[in-house]
């Protein structure tokens, strides 16, 4: 897998959360083939384009190859934890077989609400698309992903590269080529993972939300994200 090169480097501070309103991303006003102005894309090829009538973000694993290392990681790594980046740049190299994209905002840490629309294209291996929080400076993370290949629901940690699953729900229908939407509030630790509206997966994570968020996918899935949101669970 390649890890993406050459963003610009951050010279203006994160936005931040204006009262408990949510902030969308639309990706409408990033140039087509380009990666986003409000991401780093620090694990895979992701860049923005249009597919499906929308403009978003495509996570692209079709020249995916296991565990290709990036060397400008280190300045994305920079950019996002400033000086105490190391810790980072070990933890999500260590294994780079899941794409990940940092939100470069700020993300609620207590009560959190994420959501994302998603149209999975491609992939003959995985078409997973996800969520991630609780993003640390080690690189460690929680997520929940659909995966329109394999019709369910994970909820899952992350930790140098290693994946652990915490909870699993079958029978979750995602078809392919399809825009569904996936969503996860957490008011403290009470987790709520719903796809379509529909909530699948309730139960206690281990922490309360907190650090960064973002967008999650794995191995060759070739995933157009769009309509990221990211907000104070109500």
């Amino acid at each position: 897998m390649k890890l993406f090169l050459g963003l610009a480097v951050l010279l203006v501070a994160r936005p931040l959360l204006a009262d408990d309103a949510p902030i969308v991303v639309t990706f409408d006003h990033d140039p087509a083939g380009q990666p986003p102005s409000t991401f780093e894309p620090v694990v895979g090829d992701w860049y923005v384009t249009d597919l499906a009538g929308a403009r978003g973000l495509m996570v692209d694993g079709s020249r995916w190859r296991q565990g290709v290392p990036s060397a400008n990681l280190a300045d994305q790594a920079r950019r996002l934890y400033g000086e105490r980046y190391a810790e980072f740049l070990d933890g999500v190299k260590a294994f780079a077989f899941f794409p990940l994209a940092v939100y470069t905002g700020e993300c609620p840490s207590g009560d959190l609400a994420l959501s994302v629309r998603f149209y999975p294209q491609a992939g003959r291996i995985d078409q997973g698309a996800g969520l991630a929080w609780s993003i640390a400076q080690d690189g460690s993370y929680l997520g929940a992903r659909a995966n329109a290949l394999e019709d369910n629901l994970l909820f899952f940690r992350v930790v140098r590269g290693k994946r652990t699953i915490l909870d699993t729900v079958r029978g979750v229908q995602t078809a392919t080529r399809t825009w569904h939407t996936l969503k996860v509030t957490l008011h403290g630790r009470a987790l709520s993972v719903s796809l379509d509206g529909e909530e699948f997966l309730k139960r206690e994570s281990e922490a309360p939300p907190s650090g960064r968020c973002g967008l999650w996918s794995k191995a060759d899935s070739q995933v157009l994200f769009d309509d990221f949101s990211v907000g104070r669970a109500p």
